[in-house]
């Protein structure tokens, strides 16, 4: 939102009904506003300065993932861009605005550069309710032969619920996901209500319910992924820590033979 501070007058530059505003970009000294972000499934740009959207999009266009600008010159002629990925580690390139040239520098993890990793499926589901969830699920390297996001049969899977409960899972590269992806599991997260970056309403829906809507979320959720036939509904696990704990102990309590 732009205020003038002389009249009080509001305005709205960017918004997304869905969720919170997440990144902005400024130029680096006249901090003028250039564009800014929101992560409903994946991050999103909405851009006010042409010359940047055009840059976005085309340093986009060079590798997959999310592009995140991580330093500018004063000039705004030079950026560090990184390259966010759910299947590698985050890779960083020197990118010249003036020649439209990018030269890849690094990853943050050379030790991970040669593994084939388990990419992080987002999906929107519906709670009972009918409140929209987002979540993502990973699969065992090699166990989708089709290439259409689903196993060739249901897996063992382990559902973790993240911890808060005002915390959110992410698109990205997941520890987790990968240990146990590797191990042979299919492995599901969700964004159950209680869960941040989807606005205030989404936040308080979780009030009083963290033993009643909110793990109804999550059953909801796993449910789904049986249904999609992702999960062997004889071989469900539950693992989480904070309120990912709380959660795998109601999971347990309350619907034990889930």
């Amino acid at each position: 939102v732009q205020i003038d501070l002389k009249t009080g007058e509001k305005t709205t530059l960017a918004e997304d009904a869905r969720c919170d505003l997440a990144d902005v970009l400024q130029h680096p000294t006249s901090k003028t506003i250039q564009a800014a972000s929101f992560v409903y499934e994946r991050k999103a740009w909405q851009y006010f300065d042409p010359a940047v959207q055009a840059d976005m999009e085309y340093l986009q266009g060079l590798a997959e993932g999310e592009v995140e600008i991580a330093r500018r010159s004063d000039d705004d002629r030079w950026w560090i861009v990184a390259y966010v990925a759910d299947d590698r580690p985050v890779t960083y390139s020197l990118f010249d605005r003036e020649q439209r040239q990018a030269t890849n520098l690094f990853s943050n993890r050379k030790d991970l550069e040669n593994y084939t990793l388990a990419k992080m499926i987002p999906f929107v589901i519906k709670a009972r309710d009918g409140l929209d969830l987002v979540g993502y699920y990973s699969l065992p390297p090699g166990s989708d032969s089709d290439g259409d996001n689903l196993p060739d049969q249901p897996l063992p899977m382990v559902f973790m619920p993240h911890g808060g409960p005002w915390g959110r899972d992410y698109w990205g590269l997941n520890p987790w996901h990968q240990w146990l992806a590797n191990r042979g599991y299919a492995v599901l997260c969700v964004n159950f209500r209680a869960s941040t970056g989807f606005g205030k309403g989404f936040i308080n829906a979780g009030n009083l319910q963290w033993g009643e809507a909110v793990v109804r979320d999550q059953v909801d959720a796993v449910q789904w992924a049986v249904q999609a036939g992702i999960a062997d509904p004889a071989r469900i696990a539950v693992m989480g820590g904070s309120f990912g704990g709380y959660s795998t102990l109601a999971g347990l309590a309350f619907f034990p033979d889930l």
